[in-house]
């Protein structure tokens, strides 16, 4: 799941932009908390309190705390988030090298700028060393998250399918599907059995999903109501082969 910040002291400006984040995430099959804040200063406080942003959407010019001054108060204390600048004027982005802004957004941003600029940022923040760590056979072994398309639990095994590769260990699916919340990719349980990766669903069914392998993962009976209820948003993109 990203967890996403926006901060303007626009408020009608805030609440279109969150809806808009959240359009295009659904859209690119992606899991967010949103967060919106209306100054500079309650952004860098939320950071210094131990707050944690992915993405940091941030106005520059704003009442009180200003958007310079709050970033670089917040590298203080986290150097990974991705700013990205929404401003009405380019003449700040000098000042702003020294916080490492990711992107310029300048308003007023349309719908195609806002999903190019999204999918730059998430490819970024998963591109890092994500990885699935394991032990079989006496030996430490990792995977990269983003290969994984799905997790099969068959007895005491759970195999670990890539588009090139199957991997193995002695485990518990729910123990992995524990340890992959805390993962930015998003993982969703379609089955006892399954634990699949959003990102290489191919098409979805009624009671099935089709993988990028062209593999059908039943949807167990008791999960498809929640399974629906994840998709019903997005069903226009889903498609399924024949």
């Amino acid at each position: 799941m990203l967890s996403i910040a926006i901060c303007d002291d626009d408020i009608q400006l805030t609440g279109s932009m969150e809806r808009l984040v959240e359009k295009i995430a659904k859209r690119n099959f992606v899991d967010t908390d949103i967060e919106v804040f209306w100054d500079g200063k309650s952004l860098a406080d939320a950071v210094i309190a131990g707050n944690r942003f992915d993405i940091i959407y941030l106005d520059i010019e704003m009442s009180g705390e200003d958007g310079i001054s709050a970033a670089k108060r917040i590298r203080q204390y986290d150097k990974n988030a991705l700013i990205i600048y929404v401003t009405s004027h380019e003449n700040h982005m000098k000042e702003s090298f020294d916080v490492r802004p990711f992107q310029f957004l300048v308003k007023p941003v349309n719908e195609e700028q806002m999903e190019i600029c999204f999918k730059a940022a998430y490819e970024d923040i998963n591109s890092g060393d994500f990885y699935f760590r394991y032990s079989y056979q006496r030996m430490n072994h990792k995977v990269p998250v983003r290969d994984i398309l799905y997790f099969e639990s068959k007895k005491r095994k759970v195999f670990i399918v890539t588009e090139k590769e199957t991997f193995e260990l002695y485990g518990k699916l729910n123990e992995i599907e524990n340890s992959m919340k805390n993962c930015k990719v998003s993982f969703l349980r379609v089955h006892q059995s399954f634990l699949v990766n959003y990102k290489h669903v191919k098409g979805q069914s009624y009671d099935y999903v089709v993988m990028d392998n062209g593999k059908e993962i039943p949807i167990s009976e008791d999960r498809r109501k929640t399974i629906s209820a994840q998709y019903c948003s997005m069903e226009d993109t889903f498609y399924v082969d024949g």
